[in-house]
């Protein structure tokens, strides 16, 4: 009889080993008789790697370092004279001719923007628009409507007449953060 309780003994044993590497193979317990184990929410795993692609979100968060007001404000009483001399430099002989005149605001648009460059006004944006009309008996009014900072960003325009056309220069600063 002690032998048949010797043998009983190993073939519990053998039953938890098999029941052990089961375990380690599949990754989940499978029920053995005499065996007690804690409920899931009774254990807790914590697991730590420390690799490159991890530390990704530790770094310091930096601030940001750019200027978001000017300097110097937009020099609108330079510009208006370089437009006046722009204006009375290319229309001032000129008699209005519809084809002659698109070139025209196509190339004092250009002057003007190059021109206003040249004064090196830091971190704003330069846009031109010139309008260039014949003089007749008729009314005309040109708007425009602009979001932006009303503290920084501005305009100026410049109005030219001859006996034959018109035009209207206006060149904006928008200053860009």
């Amino acid at each position: 009889m002690s032998s048949e309780v010797i043998k009983a003994d190993q073939h519990d044993t053998s039953k938890a080993e098999r029941a052990a590497k089961t375990l380690k193979k599949r990754g989940e317990p499978t029920p053995v008789k005499g065996l007690t184990t804690r409920p899931a929410s009774s254990v807790s795993i914590a697991q730590s790697v420390a690799t490159p692609h991890s530390r990704k979100g530790m770094e310091p968060v930096m601030e940001n370092t750019y200027q978001t007001t000017p300097t110097k404000k937009f020099p609108e009483g330079n510009i208006r004279n370089i437009m006046k001399e722009v204006l009375i430099e290319n229309l001032a002989d000129v008699n209005y001719d519809p084809n002659t005149c698109r070139q025209l605001t196509k190339t004092i648009s250009e002057t003007l923007k190059n021109r206003v460059k040249e004064l090196s006004v830091q971190r704003y944006k330069i846009i031109c628009l010139v309008h260039i009309g014949q003089l007749g008996k008729q009314a005309m009014r040109i708007g425009s409507r602009c979001l932006w900072d009303a503290n920084f960003d501005t305009y100026t325009t410049y109005e030219f007449k001859n006996g034959s056309l018109f035009g209207v220069a206006t060149v904006y600063g928008v200053y860009f953060e």
